[in-house]
């Protein structure tokens, strides 16, 4: 019989792989909006395996709840065997998403950092 006095059981898991959510070098980056409005921007490393998504600061919430729906995003194009820019565009032209919004097809561009685009999108 276990006592109070036990030591706990810790169980180990795996979590999905994920790549670094941050880089010195330039990235590429595509706005992403729902119902016309920005929610923030997806972006990925031109220099290193580093992707992620900046919520727009007018955002509020919803850029809060799209930066965690793209995580679980990058994440499964990670599992699927894409590389960072590959993720980027995956979901380029699709339908909206109620979650994250979309992404308008052929709107890549080019930044020197995340500082940089942080500031395109209000946040510093």
């Amino acid at each position: 019989m276990e006592s109070q006095w036990d030591d706990p059981e810790f169980r180990t898991f795996d979590a999905p792989q994920e790549w670094s959510w941050t880089t010195d070098g330039p990235v590429r980056y595509v706005p992403v909006t729902r119902e016309g409005l920005p929610l923030g921007f997806l972006w990925v490393a031109l220099t290193s395996d580093a992707a992620g998504f900046v919520p727009a600061a007018t955002s509020g919430g919803a850029g809060m709840n799209a930066s965690v729906a793209w995580v679980a995003r990058l994440r499964s194009a990670k599992a699927a065997g894409d590389d960072p820019l590959a993720a980027l565009r995956r979901w380029a032209g699709e339908a909206e998403d109620a979650l994250c919004g979309s992404v308008p097809a052929g709107a890549e561009s080019e930044i020197s950092g995340l500082a940089g685009l942080s500031e395109l999108a209000g946040r510093s």
